[in-house]
């Protein structure tokens, strides 16, 4: 359970597992900063998310919006939980990265 940070030489895989919320948002942020320092392409796997809450959300944003400034991709991967998804959706935040598949 928790942040993890790994990957390959083409991109960081950061693996999110539990819940992301506010009690884990500075190590959200140190992995997300760690990973997009690294300049290749951001993986984040959120399959194993149990809840995701506002700010969360908000520092993966902040990433995503980085990683455009720096030229670098930046993409959910696996399949969303469901109740994440209503809660992205319901906001009108899912377009903001579509996870792939």
């Amino acid at each position: 359970m928790g942040i993890t940070l790994g990957g390959s030489e083409d991109a960081s895989l950061l693996r999110l597992e539990g819940v992301m919320d506010i009690s884990v948002a500075a190590q959200l942020k140190a992995a997300l900063v760690d990973a997009l320092r690294a300049g290749k392409d951001v993986h984040v796997s959120a399959e194993g998310m149990k809840e995701l809450d506002v700010t969360a959300f908000q520092l993966l944003w902040a990433a995503e919006r980085e990683a455009k400034r720096s030229d670098v991709g930046f993409k959910l991967t696996g399949e969303l939980p469901e109740h994440i998804q209503s809660f992205l959706t319901r906001d009108g935040l899912m377009g903001l990265f579509a996870p792939e598949k």
